[in-house]
This record gives C-alpha cells, sequence and structure tokens, in this order.
C-alpha cells in the first residue's frame, strides 16, 4: 500500500524539527521525502523544483498533490491528535491568515539556520 509522501526540507532546521516530531508520533504513517537529498528528482513525482523550494508538498497515497497550509492540514487529519488543528486551519477566518504566514515563513524560510 502507498503511503502519504511528505516533501520537506532537511537542511531547514524548523521543517525538520516538524518532520522529525511526525516520523517520531506516527513512524509507519508516511513516507519523508527530503526535497535536499542528492538523489531527489521532483519530476519523478510530477512537481518541479522550483515550487517544491517554494513550500511544502504532499502527495496522498491515491496521488493527490497538496501544497503549503493544506498540506500541513491534510498531513494533521492523518494524526490521531492533530484533527482538531486540521479542522481548525480550515475555518473561514483562519485559513487566509494561516495561508499568509505560511507564504511569509516560506519566503523568508532560506534565512533560517541550517541544520548541522
Amino acid at each position: 500500500m502507498q503511503k502519504t509522501k511528505i516533501f520537506f526540507d532537511g537542511n531547514c532546521i524548523v521543517c525538520d524539527t516538524e518532520i522529525s516530531h511526525y516520523k517520531r508520533i506516527a513512524p509507519d504513517l508516511f513516507e519523508l521525502v527530503d526535497i535536499t537529498s542528492s538523489d531527489f528528482d521532483a519530476e519523478k513525482y510530477g512537481l518541479t523544483s522550483e515550487n517544491v523550494q517554494m513550500q511544502m508538498y504532499v502527495m496522498t497515497a491515491e496521488g493527490q498533490i497538496i501544497s503549503g497550509v493544506d498540506a500541513f492540514s491534510y498531513i494533521w487529519s492523518q494524526l490521531k491528535y492533530y484533527r482538531v488543528a486540521a479542522k481548525t486551519i480550515k475555518l473561514p477566518i483562519i485559513n487566509p491568515i494561516a495561508k499568509l504566514a505560511y507564504r511569509g515563513f516560506a519566503k523568508y524560510r532560506h534565512l533560517l539556520p541550517k541544520k548541522s
């Protein structure tokens, strides 16, 4: 059975910390794909290198591509104690604010300390 794939920046300390948390609480639920790995090929997944550098992507087990805040919502909907967060981030007032905040984070993520 296919697993949901999470595409993440393994050099970003914030990104890596969050992904490590998911791996710890649900070790068999996701396939984690580090976009900074030397053998990563975005086109293999129907993505572009430019896009995966701009925001987080998820590929569901069914092959659907989800990005940005919607990707987080999807991930959280799969995790037992995060389902309320997944629903909350979709609320009409919260969702546009979350998307704006995430766009800001993604735009300046390259300025954050790198994982050593």
